[in-house]
């Protein structure tokens, strides 16, 4: 019987610590930290529209690699057979 009211007790405790802490960390954010919040998000999103144009000037300059070397290989061939 005791063990369960050990058991009980801690539970209880257990539970009702982090309603207490809660109240705390409630408040609203200030007017400062809103606006740090707002230019973080903005500089992510900027960083995020820089990699996806370097990825477009990587996947174009790589199709441009693959479309062109075979025409320099050919090019190649034929300046080598009128010798």
């Amino acid at each position: 019987m005791k063990l369960r009211n050990g058991l009980s007790l801690a539970l209880l405790l257990a539970a009702a610590q982090p309603t207490l802490g809660a109240t705390k960390d409630a408040e609203l954010p200030d007017k400062e930290m809103l606006k740090m919040m707002d230019f973080l998000r903005e500089m992510e999103m900027i960083k995020q529209m820089e990699m996806m144009r370097e990825l477009d000037q990587a996947e174009a300059a790589g199709e441009r690699a693959k479309n062109g070397a075979p025409a320099k290989s050919a090019a190649a061939r034929k300046k080598e057979a009128p010798k």
